[in-house]
C-alpha cells in the first residue's frame, strides 16, 4: 500500500485535488493508520492556525517554542475524539476544512454493540459508526444515520456487454440512503478487477503480488509530476457512477463507499432529513476494460 506525503494530504484537506484523486486519498485514509495519524495532525495544525488568526494574533508576535509546545499538548490530549479523515467524498461542507467545518464536524470514536450474524450489506449499514453516530452539526447535535431506518430488498439489473450492474438492497432512514451493488458477469459471478491501461504512462499499476488490488495511476504530465487515477466504475460528463437526485436536482450531500470495487455499498448521508421520494441515478459508461452504457433510475420512497 502506497502512502501519501504531507503535500498531497494538505491538498486533500484544502479540496484542491481532482475528484478522482480525492476518492483515491479517501480510500487510502480509511485503510492506512500511518496516513490517518498524519492527516489528523495536519487537521489539528490547520485548526490551530485558524484559531490563532481568529484571535487576531500576529505571527511575528508568536513565541514559537511556546506555540509548538501548546500544539503538541493538544495533539497528545486528543482522547477519544479524532477529526474527519476522508470519510466522505463530494460534499461541499466537508471538502473545505474551514473554521466552521473543523470545529463542527468531528468523528467521535464510540464503540458499537456486538451484532449477530449479518450479511455484508447489513454489516456495512449497522456497523458503520462514521455514518451512524459521528456526524455532528454546528449546534453539537449528532445526526443519527439509522433514525427511522428500514431495509428494502430490490432487484434492479442494468445489463450491457454481458456485464450487469445489479442493485440488490436498500437501507433508507431519515437522513441517509445506502445501496448495495454487485458488478456481475452473464453467469451472475462478480467480475474480476481489470483496467484498460493501454497507451498510458503508468505511475503505479495497482498490482501487488500478482493481484490487482488498487486502482492504477497514470501520468498526465510526467515533467510536471501530475497524474490521475483510473476508476473501476467510470462515468461521463464529470458525474459519479451513483448519485442521488430530488426533483431533477443532484443532492450535494456526503457520499461514502464501503466494500470492494465490484461489490460494495454506496451511502448518501446529510445533516438534514431527506425529503422523500428521491431518485437514485446510475450513470456508468465504463466498467474495468469494457465500455458500454449502464444508465437508469430507481425511485426511493420509504413510505411505499
Amino acid at each position: 500500500m502506497k502512502c501519501y506525503d504531507t503535500g498531497i494530504l494538505q491538498s486533500y484537506i484544502d479540496g484542491e485535488l481532482s475528484e478522482e484523486m480525492m476518492g483515491k486519498v479517501s480510500d487510502h485514509l480509511d485503510k492506512c493508520k500511518v496516513c490517518q495519524k498524519q492527516f489528523d495532525e495536519l487537521l489539528d495544525m490547520n485548526k490551530w492556525e485558524v484559531e490563532l488568526k481568529s484571535e487576531h494574533i500576529e505571527r511575528d508576535a508568536i513565541d514559537v517554542e511556546k506555540a509548538w509546545n501548546e500544539l503538541e499538548e493538544k495533539l497528545n490530549n486528543r482522547n477519544v475524539i479524532s477529526r474527519i479523515r476522508g470519510a466522505f467524498m463530494n460534499m461541499n461542507k466537508l471538502k473545505k476544512f474551514t473554521t466552521v467545518t473543523v470545529s463542527a464536524l468531528m468523528i467521535m470514536a464510540l464503540p458499537m454493540a456486538a451484532k449477530g450474524v449479518q450479511s455484508l450489506f447489513s454489516s456495512h449499514v449497522l456497523d458503520d459508526t462514521i455514518v451512524n453516530e459521528t456526524l455532528v452539526k454546528e449546534d453539537g447535535s449528532v445526526v443519527d444515520g439509522t433514525k427511522d431506518g428500514q431495509f428494502q430488498t430490490i432487484d434492479k439489473k442494468i445489463t450491457d456487454k454481458d456485464i450487469t450492474v445489479h442493485l440488490t438492497e436498500l437501507y433508507v432512514s431519515e437522513s441517509r440512503v445506502s445501496v448495495n451493488y454487485r458488478i456481475e458477469d452473464k453467469y451472475g459471478n462478480i467480475v474480476p478487477l481489470e483496467y484498460d491501461t493501454e497507451g498510458l504512462d503508468l505511475k503505479y499499476d495497482g498490482i501487488v503480488d500478482g493481484k490487482q488490488v488498487d486502482n492504477p495511476e497514470y501520468y498526465l504530465d510526467k515533467k510536471a509530476g501530475t497524474f490521475s487515477t483510473i476508476n473501476f466504475l467510470q462515468s461521463k460528463e464529470e458525474r459519479m457512477p451513483f448519485e442521488l437526485f430530488k426533483d431533477g436536482k443532484k443532492l450535494e450531500i456526503g457520499v461514502r463507499e464501503l466494500g470492494e470495487k465490484a461489490e460494495g455499498t454506496i451511502t448518501f448521508i446529510g445533516f438534514d432529513p431527506l425529503e422523500y421520494p428521491v431518485n437514485l441515478d446510475i450513470n456508468i459508461n465504463k466498467i474495468g476494460k469494457t465500455s458500454g452504457s449502464w444508465n437508469g433510475q430507481i425511485e426511493i420512497n420509504p413510505t411505499k
